[in-house]
């Protein structure tokens, strides 16, 4: 649902500009959603329960700014967006952890906005458009084309409960590890190596390619159900994607796939590439849905940039299935299963050896919805690891008795 800013509200807006300018202003939409949960936690070892914005960037908190209007005699149209964030630095997600589950993520400062309850507004996004018979062009800050390739393709849309990246407490340290250990939260073991930045601080595990970017990105006009869209972005990231949505025998269909190349991924000059895909199928009358995501990447990197027992290649897939229907007389109700596996996603420090792991999850939700303007929801997840190294007696001794992470989120999410 969006609002309409018009008249006087566009009055003070420009008020700087002259009168040629102020008059050819166009409509500036506002939309988004408010996403807000409480994470209860059990580690094995301790169990707390803490206020979360939930769900990271992708699906977390937003307001959305937006705007189009024609160009005169030429058969264009011209756009902007603007997205902000507003949203908790206290949020176990990338850098939280158990014992910083209030206050600031390490190593970080309060921005210009933000207030003694650790709340920030970020600018997520700002990019101006062009567009016509061509396709269209954008500029700016934005939304690449390999972004949520593997988090957008679920014809149920129950985004807001559970997408595949593992966002909910992979910041969280991981209890049970031996005095040696060299990895020692959740995200060592699901790191991006194509995205500078999370890779070796906590990562997500799938679409590794999926932060706004400042960069070019063209859209070619639609081929029937068929989009493809390319970009380049700072710094030597270049990508393409091709998304299909239709019916295909009675059933909702839709299926992305997106394929990016960093060359400038990490320190050394190293270079990365990612492949990603999603598919999801959803039957109108009976409301059964699936949906699967799927992920590889390569690294080819100068001498020095991983540890000798590090491997170049990781590749991750995560399946939700369930049943979204009118149970009772409030709305949809969604009840679905889910589970993936991130494998040989570690950052080795050197001190460990580890050739290989695997992190596996597995989930339930439910989602109440009011309408299309609210959701009630109530996620469990489990996360679980396994690891093999160069020596299996120090591996077992290092990782052997990692003990399981099980969370609970309860959580609402307004639309406007």
């Amino acid at each position: 649902m969006n609002k309409t800013i018009k008249g006087a509200c566009l009055v003070a807006a420009t008020a700087l500009l002259p009168l040629s300018q102020a008059a050819m202003a166009g409509e500036v939409n506002i939309s988004g959603w408010i996403n807000e949960g409480m994470t209860y936690y059990d580690d094995g070892v301790g169990s707390d329960l803490v206020q979360v914005s939930d769900n990271g960037t992708t699906l977390g908190s937003r307001i959305t700014f937006s705007g189009t209007q024609e160009l005169p005699n030429s058969g264009l149209t011209a756009g902007f967006e603007v997205i902000l964030e507003p949203k908790a630095n206290n949020t176990p997600l990338i850098f939280s952890n158990q014992s910083e589950s209030v206050g600031l993520p390490p190593n970080a400062t309060r921005g210009p906005f933000s207030d003694s309850t650790g709340h920030d507004i970020t600018v997520l996004g700002n990019s101006i458009n062009i567009g016509g018979s061509f396709g269209k062009l954008t500029v700016g800050l934005q939304s690449m084309p390999t972004d949520n390739i593997a988090v957008l393709e679920d014809p149920s849309l129950t985004l807001w409960s559970s997408i595949s990246p593992v966002f909910r407490a992979n910041g969280f340290t991981i209890q049970g590890l031996g005095a040696g250990a060299g990895n020692t939260v959740w995200g060592d073991f699901m790191n991006c190596l194509g995205t500078p930045g999370l890779r070796g601080i906590g990562g997500i595990g799938i679409d590794c390619n999926g932060i706004y970017r400042q960069g070019v990105r063209y859209d070619l006009p639609a081929f029937g159900p068929v989009t493809v869209a390319i970009g380049y972005a700072n710094d030597d990231v270049y990508d393409i994607s091709a998304k299909y949505k239709g019916d295909m025998g009675g059933l909702k269909s839709q299926l992305a796939i997106g394929y990016s190349i960093n060359q400038d991924a990490g320190t050394g000059g190293s270079e990365a590439q990612t492949f990603q895909l999603q598919g999801g199928l959803m039957d109108p009358g009976t409301g059964i849905f699936g949906t699967m995501a799927y992920q590889m990447e390569d690294m080819d990197a100068n001498a020095g940039v991983l540890d000798a027992n590090h491997g170049d290649s990781t590749d991750a897939w995560w399946l939700k299935v369930g049943i979204k229907k009118a149970f009772n007389t409030l709305g949809d109700t969604s009840i679905a299963f889910q589970y993936g596996s991130y494998n040989d996603q570690y950052f080795d420090t050197g001190a460990s050896n580890i050739t290989g792991s695997e992190v596996t999850r597995m989930g339930f939700e439910i989602n109440q919805y009011f309408g299309s303007g609210f959701i009630l929801y109530g996620v469990w997840e489990q996360l679980d690891l396994d690891v093999s190294c160069v020596n299996a007696a120090m591996c077992n001794a290092h990782y052997g008795q990692a003990e399981e992470l099980n969370t609970f989120t309860a959580g609402m999410t307004y639309f406007f």
